[in-house]
């Protein structure tokens, strides 16, 4: 096989292989979630320590996508996506040997480590592969990443019927290595050629805009313009870091939306099967709606990532967020496990537009070359975000149950969301990302 027929064949396997790796990943990531009750009775852990456990993972994965994210953008995004995989499946095969609650965290965070630049890798592909596409693309890995959190935690619910949670753990382990095929075979660093620096220019120049994508919330809040109004380009190198993006007033209010809808999945993700519980949920059924949950978001996630290309990220975010928020505040007041089941059934269309649509607005104002850095620098502060909501999550829960917990959490997406609408529509005067 010439090295033509090589590349065009890895090109074509690209975006396959991305979906089947990260469905893989993130069935592993989540398998832990359903064996939390358990291991609270064999290991002891409080539900602080649950808590901490969801915070461990979201903190490790924050360091990775800021400062190893711009890595993807120097051409070691198929690397990264290899020590990804072993990372995962290490962090397995420690929750798996853990004696004490401690060693869950720790093991929590080497695979939040892990998983975090596995993403990063995958995204800065796929954005570049096709970057007319971003949204759909992105749609399609969030679809993947939503398809694993339903297969991990109802194998690993059912599975708790027959095996110890230590044994479930350790199987997965074995089963997460099974994504280097995928990635070894069709992950393909295509070229890409950046934007020259002129004389006079500083490290970075802010010409040519992005084609056009649509309004933006038009007819929704009254938004107008494109959705990338200015591309940041970059010379002969990448930075090292992902932070001089934040120059831009407009991609702070685009982190800001992420950030938000990133505060339900740290605050209650870790306390959910508790929650599940306390409202008279077995395990299976607590498995069933982490199943439930991702189903409507895989299903609407290429069309949420067509509209975002369509009208703009921050349409698509904007109607999420109208079906999110109600939601996640009516959590507070359920007292029966299969309504709270139906409303997650709900609540995760809102989510898919939502992260869908923030991530979309962010590959469309970025220049594709730094798809890495900008991906990267999203869903860290998004983690960081996360990882906040998620060390106190046991806190408000223990303090004031889930009337405190939910409802806490809503008020709070409702005020960053804002904040972050505000900064997204910036058009102030002497912002090189605000000019057409």
């Amino acid at each position: 096989m010439s090295p033509q027929q090589r590349a065009h064949r890895q090109r074509r396997l690209l975006v396959p292989s991305v979906v089947a790796a990260m469905v893989i990943l993130s069935s592993a990531s989540f398998v832990i979630f359903p064996l939390i009750p358990a291991l609270q009775g064999t290991l002891g852990v409080s539900t602080a320590e649950i808590g901490y456990l969801a915070a461990a993972g979201f903190a490790a994965a924050l360091v990775a996508e800021l400062l190893v994210a711009p890595a993807a953008d120097r051409g070691h995004a198929r690397l990264m996506a290899v020590i990804g995989v072993v990372m995962v499946a290490g962090s397995l095969g420690l929750s798996a040997l853990a004696t004490e609650g401690w060693h869950l965290i720790a093991g929590r965070a080497v695979g939040g480590f892990g998983f975090g630049i596995f993403v990063i890798a995958a995204s800065a592909l796929i954005v570049r592969f096709d970057h007319a596409r971003s949204g759909e693309l992105l749609g399609r890995l969030g679809a993947a990443e939503l398809a694993g959190i339903a297969v991990g935690p109802l194998a690993s619910g059912i599975a708790l019927a027959f095996a110890a949670p230590s044994a479930i753990l350790a199987v997965s382990a074995v089963v997460v290595l099974l994504a280097l095929i995928p990635v070894l075979v069709g992950f393909f660093e295509a070229a890409h050629v950046a934007t020259p620096v002129t004389a006079g220019d500083s490290r970075f120049r802010h010409d040519d805009p992005h084609p056009p994508t649509g309004g933006i919330a038009a007819g929704v809040i009254g938004f107008d313009g494109t959705d990338a109004d200015r591309t940041l380009r970059f010379g002969a190198s990448a930075p090292r870091t992902s932070l001089d993006l934040l120059r831009s007033p407009r991609i702070i209010g685009i982190v800001l939306l992420y950030a938000a809808v990133m505060v339900p999945t740290g605050a209650y993700d870790g306390i959910w099967p508790r929650f599940m519980a306390d409202i008279g949920a077995d395990p299976v059924l607590t498995a069933a709606s982490y199943a439930l949950f991702a189903l409507p978001y895989v299903l609407v996630a290429g069309w949420a990532g067509r509209l975002a290309d369509r009208r703009g990220g921050v349409a698509a975010y904007a109607r999420g967020l109208l079906i999110l928020l109600p939601i996640v505040t009516l959590y507070g007041f359920v007292g029966n496990p299969w309504l709270a089941t139906g409303m997650g059934f709900v609540e995760s269309t809102g989510q898919a537009l939502a992260f869908i649509g923030a991530a979309a607005a962010m590959a469309h104002a970025v220049d594709p070359a730094r798809a890495g850095s900008a991906q990267g620098l999203l869903r860290g502060i998004g983690l960081a975000a996360a990882t906040i909501a998620a060390g106190v999550s046991g806190l408000a829960y223990e303090a004031g149950g889930a009337t405190l917990l939910f409802v806490g959490t809503a008020v709070t997406v409702l005020v960053v969301a804002g904040v972050g609408l505000l900064l997204a529509r910036s058009r102030r005067a002497g912002d090189p990302s605000a000019r057409s």
